[in-house]
């Protein structure tokens, strides 16, 4: 039994460690983001203007795997092209990550 939950802590102990490989951090603001042993998911502010509030809204996404592939076109640029955003009034990210092994990182961009 010792050993089983020896081993059992060991494995926790480097699931935690590795994960750090992935863990996500902050790109306006480094070091501000929450962040999540096992999972982590929520939405907030990424940047504001003084346009006025728009109809339209973009989406793009950044996908990363166990720490060593990273796929997307996730960015403000690309999220306002794809909406035929000319005039940003703010965007936000969404995180989600499970063990800091799967992350995905989405930005919602509005405006006209």
């Amino acid at each position: 039994m010792k050993k089983h939950l020896m081993l059992f802590a060991v494995a926790l102990a480097l699931t935690l460690g590795m994960s750090s490989c992935s863990m996500i951090g902050g790109i306006a603001s480094p070091g501000n983001e929450l962040v999540g042993a096992i999972y982590t998911g929520y939405t907030r502010p990424f940047d504001i203007t003084s346009n006025k509030v728009g109809t339209k809204v973009g989406m793009s996404k950044n996908v990363g795997v166990l720490g060593i592939a990273a796929v997307g076109n996730g960015g403000v640029n690309d999220a306002a092209k794809l909406a035929g955003i000319t005039a940003i009034s703010h965007v936000d990210v969404k995180t989600m990550s499970v063990l800091g092994l799967f992350v995905i990182k989405t930005y919602y961009v509005y405006g006209e």
